[in-house]
């Protein structure tokens, strides 16, 4: 088994609010990879095959390859006032600029879908709100959807819709930036809403991965199998580049991964075929205030389409701020065991 990761030092995602928010150092989110029984090879991966893997030039030959290279964020308007992020080092880049603000209108800009981290704009457009809710600032969150994660239901969109009202946060829902608004720092849809701003906090598009740009489908999402392989032979595509009816979230992820290494392992004969992992996605959305609340989702009657998410919300609360810590915690044990 080997394992390709462009370094040695890997960053919890989650963290991008805090860090944005000068609340924490982006040091906090990192760890060091180092997983028992597994090569670990760094560097910057340039093709991915069902044969093997190009890294800095040398090819490694392998049986099967199970990629994972996510989403690739897209250029967004280097216009002033204007700041894309969506990882830790964009948010460390923006921290400084986020606490300068002592007026007018923050917006936080969903710009396309999808787009990883689903609740996560609705936790920073809060957070945000708490945070300035000493000053003259209004934050605005926009999405292109019309009914905010309607494909999550079990009252997601109510609850998010909700808790931004009482938050603050006016929500502009069905919200299309138009491609050229962001160019000349103002914010304006499709349809002719204009949002006068003098800070947008972009989630840029996301796009595919250059390494995925040979197989089938268009858009961002590669079509894959049950058991997540590609329509290239040996070449399987899990996470947030898999075009599935999950959530683009870790835990969703990990289930995709475990189902195709069973598959790769039944096809080497070394284990009997084995029912597809049921993810459990668990999400901590921030309101502000250290009060979190939690969104977990199960699938007691298979995977989508055939079944549906069963969804618990609870908070917010004080309480789950230890449970946002312990996830991560997990996180980080996971990756130096």
């Amino acid at each position: 088994m080997t394992l390709f990761e462009r370094a040695r030092a890997v960053e919890y995602l989650p963290g991008t609010i805090p860090v944005s928010l000068g609340k924490t150092a982006r040091e906090r989110w990192r760890a060091r990879l180092s997983l028992r029984g597994v090569s670990v090879e760094t560097g910057e991966v340039e093709e991915v095959s069902g044969a093997g893997v190009r890294l800095d030039g040398r090819t490694h030959e392998a049986d099967a390859v199970v990629a994972a290279p996510g989403l690739d964020l897209a250029r967004v308007s280097e216009a002033p006032g204007v700041h894309a992020f969506w990882d830790l080092a964009g948010a460390e880049a923006v921290s400084s600029v986020v606490r300068a603000v002592e007026g007018g209108t923050v917006a936080v800009v969903v710009s396309s879908l999808p787009y990883r981290c689903p609740p996560a704009p609705f936790g920073l457009a809060m957070e945000l709100a708490s945070y300035y809710r000493e000053s003259e600032v209004r934050v605005v969150l926009t999405t292109p959807e019309p009914v905010p994660l309607a494909a999550v239901g079990g009252g997601v969109p109510e609850f998010l819709a909700q808790s931004c009202a009482e938050a603050g946060v006016e929500l502009l829902a069905g919200f299309r930036p138009h491609p050229d608004s962001l160019e000349d720092g103002s914010l304006r849809s499709t349809g002719g809403v204009e949002v006068e701003c003098q800070l947008a906090l972009v989630v840029p598009p996301h796009a595919r991965s250059p390494l995925l740009a040979g197989l089938g489908g268009e858009g961002p999402l590669v079509p894959v199998s049950p058991r997540f392989e590609s329509s290239e032979a040996g070449l399987f595509v899990v996470g947030d580049a898999a075009m599935v009816p999950l959530p683009r979230a870790a835990d969703a992820a990990a289930a995709e991964g475990r189902t195709a290494a069973d598959a790769l392992l039944g096809r080497f004969g070394l284990s009997a075929e084995r029912e597809p992992h049921l993810p459990e996605p668990e999400c901590y959305v921030g309101h502000g205030g250290g009060r979190y609340s939690r969104i977990s989702l199960r699938y007691p009657d298979g995977l989508p389409p055939a079944g549906s998410p069963a969804v618990t919300i609870e908070g917010p609360s004080g309480r789950f701020a230890a449970g946002f810590e312990a996830s991560f915690d997990r996180w980080r044990a996971l990756r130096s065991g």
